[in-house]
């Protein structure tokens, strides 16, 4: 049955469905809403039309039949929404539907509840659905939580659809993680305890070797390649980079360690890059490369983090960040050992065992290797 969380502050607990506002409750059989919300974080029976869309922009998936009455009722929700950020009303402490009229936000919900069933009855799901959901997932729960950036609690604003490899974008966020400079990581301090940072050693080189179906040395990844290239380790490193991102770049001696064009032909189709985690991307050959990995190893960062996220439930430390390559968790003293065994979970991808590089600190800027 279709439904809609009214407000993403998880106190507010009115849902609309039916035509009608009730209480939500974890065992109904409401199953088709258009978004995640963090009152839904222990139900894995959810199905979100979010994820049917191209951008997430719910206005493009409108059908002609109800253009005309969305244009107006989500036209006069937004004025009230923008009146009532303006007043200063605490929306932290009391729910959006408090202060809308309930026949304008019935008429609203209706609207938008069309537009839900249509998505599901006219769109074919993602082939890629699944990464989709946990990306999704993982990135309202993170949107949705107040964190301390320069002594304010502030968002996140993170975008599954913000790049073409599904790599994460936060623009105009309260809090600019993926953009920020080095040296304003130290404002970035932790809610609970402390701050651990879980990194994959080298992980678009790692992916790299996972694609070619050889095993992962359990070693530095640099290191690994400069013992069998007979080099030290910040030469091989700077050969490495300069040969893996030109695809115009010849290199026999890495050629015998990295199998960059079997990948490539492997899924390269001379017009879309088709990833093991099933997404499609268009690209010209020059970039088709680069576009596996990078998106390869995105989704088995954004895999890993769904992992964690199952193993913190109910507990204060939460995900708080997520890079292209690592997680990092704000943690509470009563959570530790459940902190030292997220690098474990971390580390056991689908591609094998990567080697995690794990750090803690009070501020994200002073971050020590454990």
């Amino acid at each position: 049955m279709y439904f809609q969380i009214i407000d993403s502050n998880e106190k507010c607990l009115k849902v609309f469905s039916s035509g009608e506002f009730e209480d939500y409750q974890e065992n109904s059989n409401l199953t088709r809403t258009w978004r995640h919300s963090i009152q839904l974080s222990n139900r894995d029976d959810i199905d979100y039309a979010f994820l049917y869309s191209k951008d997430g922009n719910i206005h493009s998936m409108c059908p002609g039949f109800v253009q005309e009455s969305w244009e107006a009722t989500s036209g006069r929700v937004s004025a009230f929404t923008k009146s009532i950020s303006t007043s200063g009303c605490d929306l932290q402490n009391n729910c959006i539907y408090d202060f809308i009229p309930a026949n304008f936000l019935r008429d609203f919900l209706s609207d938008k509840q069309a537009i839900i069933r249509h998505t599901f009855e006219s769109e074919e799901r993602p082939r890629h659905y699944d990464i989709l959901r946990k990306a999704h997932i993982v990135t309202e729960e993170m949107n949705a939580k107040l964190n301390l950036y320069d002594g304010e609690l502030k968002r996140t604003n993170y975008n599954i659809f913000g790049t073409k490899t599904g790599r994460l974008s936060n623009a105009k966020a309260g809090i600019p993680i993926l953009t920020m400079k080095k040296e304003d990581r130290r404002l970035l301090q932790p809610t609970n305890d402390l701050f651990m940072e879980l990194d994959f050693n080298a992980a678009e080189l790692r992916t790299l070797l996972a694609l070619s179906g050889q095993h992962q040395p359990e070693e530095d990844i640099h290191e690994w390649t400069a013992k069998k290239a007979n080099m030290n380790r910040e030469d091989i490193k700077k050969r490495t980079f300069a040969w893996l991102y030109n695809p115009e770049a010849s290199d026999s001696l890495l050629e015998r360690f990295y199998d960059r064009k079997g990948i490539k032909d492997r899924f390269y189709d001379k017009s879309a890059v088709k990833t093991p985690f099933l997404r499609k991307i268009e690209t010209d050959e020059r970039r088709a490369l680069n576009y596996i990995i990078q998106s390869t190893s995105s989704d088995i960062c954004i895999e890993q983090a769904y992992k964690l996220r199952e193993l913190f439930k109910g507990c204060r430390t939460k995900i708080c960040y997520l890079l292209h390559d690592s997680v990092i968790l704000d943690c509470a003293k009563e959570d530790a050992q459940k902190c030292f065994t997220a690098k474990k979970i971390f580390a056991d991808t689908t591609f094998g065992q990567y080697r995690v590089n794990a750090s803690i600190g009070k501020n994200f800027g002073e971050m020590k290797k454990l």
